[in-house]
């Protein structure tokens, strides 16, 4: 009892004292310094002191910390200031980026120009994520990465790069052979087994550009119903003449859970299965590619004066067209030394390639117009 009473009450005095003399801050750098001279000193004890000792110090601590629902308000509190932080400067898509450490300050003008900038984007026309993410899907090279429940693995995930073509519900269709590692993965569930493709941009270079997951269920389908699927496959993959070999099996997602999208940074999120499948493929992006190679080639300083009037930017250095649909385009824009992706929508929806061809030429009519008015 002598050496518990030398060891408990040590402890408990401690830390009354210190939350007495610095508030709760104080009481817990006290009781840490209490529980670490107590486990010196039980060191030196006989060992069926340790239980007291251990409940006495248990609750020094349950004492000198904070409630949880302070823990939790103030952890709110701290998320608040730090994404309005986020959220103070130009950056992904022009909707505030990650804050950058070290960043210069901002002038208030430039504050005031940035702002300006945010709300414009905030509004900016643009495809719905559904929407985009049925085009992107649609309009990709064919290929994406096959994640299926490994056989040889049992437990762990495995992943292929495959071929693939979809239906007109945006649904994907594959022809594996059967000693392929993931056929056999899907093959190992006798009705439908649970897969997941993602999908990359057709221009992927990184995580700036847009990619697609689709989560299901993949179940292979009988020959007697496999010829709609090859001529589908057949026209996303004209050079795949193996798809008519013995050893090759027909598969399709007939059941999609749920889908993912990431369109580059500050834009991403779920959508229901029914929403992807509802969504309409956009026409533009069809003829995109060329429209914006023409841009970019010949007519740079139109999208540059495009950005400093639309969208109200000043001191563009450079502007180059990145995406293309019927609402408008994306612009990878550099400034002051810093490139980043902005909004440029149509005042109008296009509806074919002459539309967007007219529409760039008013836009840039007034643009320069605006510019030499100035």
């Amino acid at each position: 009892a002598m050496v518990m009473s030398r060891l408990v009450l040590p402890l408990m005095v401690a830390g009354a004292h210190a939350i007495a003399r610095a508030g709760m801050g104080a009481a817990r750098a006290g009781a840490a310094v209490a529980v670490h001279r107590g486990t010196l000193a039980l060191r030196n004890t006989q060992m069926d002191a340790a239980p007291v000792v251990t409940r006495s110090v248990a609750a020094l601590r349950t004492f000198a910390t904070p409630p949880r629902s302070a823990v939790i308000l103030q952890q709110k509190a701290d998320d608040a200031v730090e994404e309005k932080e986020e959220e103070d400067r130009l950056g992904a898509g022009g909707r505030g980026g990650h804050q950058v450490r070290n960043a210069p300050e901002l002038s208030e003008e430039e504050k005031a120009v940035q702002a300006k900038v945010m709300a414009h984007q905030q509004d900016a026309a643009r495809l719905s994520k559904a929407e985009d993410s049925r085009s992107l899907v649609a309009y990709s090279t064919g290929y994406g990465v096959l994640s299926t429940m490994s056989k040889s693995l049992p437990g762990f995930p495995s992943g292929s790069v495959v071929g693939f073509a979809i239906d007109d519900k945006g649904l994907p269709i594959f022809c594996f052979s059967g000693m392929s590692g993931h056929a056999q993965d899907l093959l190992a569930s006798p009705d439908a087994a649970p897969a997941a493709l993602t999908v990359t941009a057709n221009d992927f270079k990184g995580a700036a550009e847009g990619r697609v997951t689709l989560v299901g269920t993949v179940r292979r389908v009988p020959s007697d119903e496999a010829d709609p699927l090859r001529e589908i496959y057949r026209a996303k993959h004209p050079n795949a003449f193996w798809v008519d070999f013995g050893d090759f099996s027909w598969f399709k997602m007939d059941e999609l859970k749920a889908v993912r999208f990431v369109g580059g940074f500050a834009r991403a999120g779920d959508m229901t299965p029914e929403e992807y499948m509802q969504a309409e493929v956009d026409p533009i992006q069809a003829f995109a590619k060329p429209v914006m190679e023409h841009m970019n080639a010949d007519h740079s300083d139109a999208t540059t004066l495009m950005v400093q009037h639309y969208i109200g930017l000043p001191e563009v250095e450079d502007a180059k067209v990145a995406a293309l649909d019927r609402l408008g385009m994306t612009v990878q824009v550099t400034r002051k030394g810093q490139s980043f992706k902005l909004r440029l929508p149509f005042p109008r929806p296009a509806e074919s390639r002459k539309d967007v061809k007219t529409l760039i030429v008013e836009m840039t009519q007034a643009s320069a117009k605006a510019t030499r008015a100035q």
